[in-house]
């Protein structure tokens, strides 16, 4: 019932996402366990809204825990961010809470981030930030720390290209890019 809540929210968001100030998103990850070597591929769409310093936005995402080997994982992810004004630098925080879905397995979880927007030229921004994730069942080995930085384009004044690295510790131990494209309404 809760994947089906939610699926229906995403495709809400897509439908009325004709108006006012809705964006979505399409991205790519691959990433590489630090541990095992194993490489993966994911995808995911994004679905929001920005009113003001506020985001409110939905997520779907699905992966392959190695690239054309493993078992397929979907997730689906509400968010809600709050962006702060502080001069030349934008600090933000977002609060995230998820579904993950395995062959084997279904639960709930929740991550927190923090970080900086820095502008770097008229066109360009660099994003620095930390999430902290975990299971609300901590049996599911699901907590990690994360830290990126990632590269923003702006190529029009709706559209953005991002380029991220990240690297995770704890029970994931990954280091990863990922390419996206937002675009707002």
């Amino acid at each position: 019932m809760r994947k089906f809540v939610l699926a229906s929210l995403l495709a809400i968001f897509a439908a009325t996402a004709q108006a006012g100030n809705w964006y979505s998103a399409v991205e790519s990850e691959t990433s590489e366990n630090r541990v095992t070597k194993a490489d993966s591929i994911g995808t995911g769409l994004i679905v929001g809204y920005k009113e003001g310093a506020w985001q409110y936005s939905g997520k779907l995402s699905t992966s392959q825990a190695e690239w054309g080997n493993g078992s397929i994982t979907t997730s689906y992810e509400g968010r809600v961010k709050r962006s702060f004004d502080a001069g030349i630098v934008k600090p933000y925080l977002q609060g995230r809470l998820g579904d993950r879905v395995t062959s084997t397995n279904d639960f709930a979880y929740y991550a927190l981030d923090a970080g900086v927007v820095l502008p770097v030229a008229k066109q360009f921004d660099l994003d620095f930030s930390y999430r902290y994730r975990n299971a609300f069942n901590t049996s599911n080995n699901f907590q990690t720390d994360r830290y990126g930085i990632e590269g923003k384009v702006k190529l029009t004044n709706k559209d953005i290209l991002g380029l991220r690295y990240t690297r995770s510790y704890g029970d994931s131990e990954t280091n990863a890019w990922r390419l996206q494209y937002a675009h707002s309404f």
